[in-house]
């Protein structure tokens, strides 16, 4: 399993490799066969024109994944938006730490296929979410 975290933001605590770790154990946890995640942080300008790109949606995203499998093992990729991250730490009174996991977390659930269009799927993600934010949030770098 090759996990790579590039454009690593200088203001969340701990290393790249950390988080690269830290990343493999959440995969593991949701049972998600990997041959390699690329975890990329970008600005809120770049996510929000890949999101036009790709989903034809202007509005301003904190993550986006990309299934690049063409096997049974997975490769994908999961792009988070640095500025996003940091602006809903706030608003919601979490670390900047705890929101990345939980916008990794997120991106693993989509690729593990889960989906957040209709009501009900949100809060089947969202329980999930919740509970492996819980339980790895003890685990945060620091």
């Amino acid at each position: 399993m090759e996990i790579q975290i590039h454009n690593f933001p200088t203001e969340l605590p701990g290393k790249a490799q950390n988080w690269e770790k830290l990343t493999e154990h959440i995969l593991k946890e949701v049972d998600l066969n990997t041959k390699s995640l690329n975890v990329v942080f970008v600005d809120d300008n770049t996510l929000q024109a890949m999101h036009l790109e790709y989903l034809n949606d202007p509005q301003k995203t904190d993550v986006m994944t990309f299934d690049l499998s063409d096997g049974d093992d997975l490769e994908g990729e999961i792009y988070i938006s640095a500025d996003r991250a940091q602006e809903q730490a706030r608003e919601y009174q979490v670390s900047f730490a705890e929101e990345v996991l939980r916008l990794i977390i997120h991106g693993i659930l989509h690729l593990k296929g889960y989906d957040d269009l209709k009501t009900e799927d949100q809060k089947l993600m969202k329980e999930q979410e919740d509970r492996l934010v819980q339980i790895f949030k003890e685990s945060l770098p620091e």
